[in-house]
C-alpha cells in the first residue's frame, strides 16, 4: 500500500511494501529513504515543529496609561485642525503651545532606543 501526499514543489511517498519513505522535487530529484532514516527523519521533523510551537516569545511591557498627557478639547480640536489641513503654521494653535504637545507625545512614546516616531 502507497500513502502520497503531493504539495505543489513536492510529493511525500511511503511504501508500505517496501518500508521506504520518497521525497520528490518538482524538477525530478527525488530522495528514498528506508523505515529506520524516515522514523529519524519524522523524528527530526516533529522535533523542529514543536520547537518552534512551544518558542516562548518575550512579552512586551505595556507602558502605564496613567502617564499620559491631558490635552484640554480645544487643544485637540486644534490640533486635529492643523492635521487635517497640513499647514505650516497654524493660528488656532500657537507655536509654543504646538511645541509644548510634540514634546509631550515624545517624551510619552520614546525609548532607550529611538522613536519611531516621525516628528
Amino acid at each position: 500500500m502507497k500513502i502520497t501526499k503531493n504539495l505543489k514543489y513536492a510529493t511525500f511517498e511511503w511504501d508500505d511494501e517496501q518500508k521506504s519513505f520518497m521525497i520528490t522535487e518538482e524538477d525530478g530529484n527525488r530522495v528514498i529513504l528506508n523505515k529506520v532514516y524516515a522514523f529519524a527523519f519524522m523524528r527530526f521533523v516533529i522535533r523542529m515543529a514543536q520547537r518552534n510551537w512551544l518558542k516562548k516569545i518575550p512579552k512586551k511591557e505595556n507602558k502605564p496609561l496613567d502617564n499620559l498627557p491631558v490635552l484640554d478639547d480645544e487643544a485637540v480640536a486644534q490640533l486635529a485642525f492643523c492635521l487635517e489641513e497640513s499647514n505650516e503654521d497654524c493660528p488656532e494653535l500657537s507655536d509654543d503651545k504646538m511645541e509644548e504637545l510634540l514634546t509631550e507625545t515624545r517624551n510619552q512614546f520614546t525609548t532607550e532606543e529611538e522613536s519611531d516616531l516621525p516628528f
